[in-house]
């Protein structure tokens, strides 16, 4: 399933290759960025914390007009976060923490305005996970004395939903090299682009695959800061 899932992926991405090579004038590069990622929804006042990650992304933009360009790629997200719950019952006060790690291969389509030397874009993607782990440590304190335990939830895959689907925004800083001619008969030429991209992607489709378990009823969010290289053929 999962290889299939990949397939389908490049499939996509593919499709979506397509419109750049025909009409020309395609940017074409590589990005690698920092992301710090969450679980939006009720979490009963649990105490939260944020998943750091990388997010490598190749992309393909081609423009509509001087202003107006359309931006889609690949990349790889790693989402999720850990919760710690504090609960008490009788005498004992346990301390759960569970650690949540969702990575998806993930295909957005942007419309991207482009300034002098800014651009903003927004956009939809769809996502696949293509890796879900949950782990859980258990602390017991009573009459001072503590017992730890911890395992890993070999459920937890086949109790969400591996797909996403939501909305992506952001804003980032281009900068010029200077262009090169090619040394050959051909008119095309090479000009490295150099981009700071910052995004948001906000996701749609709770973890929760039956709607019965609070605890999953939560969304992926995520903020990426990074730099990109890309070449412009035209």
């Amino acid at each position: 399933m999962m290889f299939t899932a990949h397939k389908k992926s490049a499939l996509i991405l593919l499709l979506l290759l397509i419109p750049g090579i025909v009409f020309g004038q395609a940017l074409i590069g590589g990005h690698i960025g920092l992301s710090l990622s969450s679980l939006s929804g009720d979490k009963d006042n649990d105490e939260n914390s944020l998943r750091v990650g990388i997010n490598p992304y190749i992309s393909l933009d081609f423009p509509i007009n001087y202003i107006i360009s359309v931006e889609t790629g690949i990349s790889y997200a790693m989402q999720g976060m850990t919760r710690k719950r504090v609960t008490q019952d009788g005498l004992s006060v346990i301390t759960t923490t569970t650690d949540y790690k969702l990575d998806y291969i993930q295909v957005p389509v942007y419309l991207k305005e482009n300034f002098t030397n800014f651009y903003g874009k927004i956009g939809a993607y769809g996502a696949y996970a293509v890796n879900a782990v949950e782990n859980w440590e258990k602390s017991e304190s009573k009459y001072g004395v503590i017992t730890n335990t911890k395992d890993i939830n070999v459920d937890f895959p086949k109790s969400i939903n591996m797909y996403d689907i939501g909305i992506s925004i952001g804003f980032g800083y281009i900068h010029y090299f200077t262009q090169k001619r090619r040394r050959s008969n051909s008119r095309r030429r090479v000009s490295k682009v150099l981009q700071v991209n910052l995004r948001y992607d906000l996701g749609f489709v709770p973890l929760d695959l039956t709607g019965t378990n609070s605890d999953l009823d939560i969304r992926n969010r995520m903020f990426s800061i990074g730099l990109s290289l890309n070449t412009i053929l035209d």
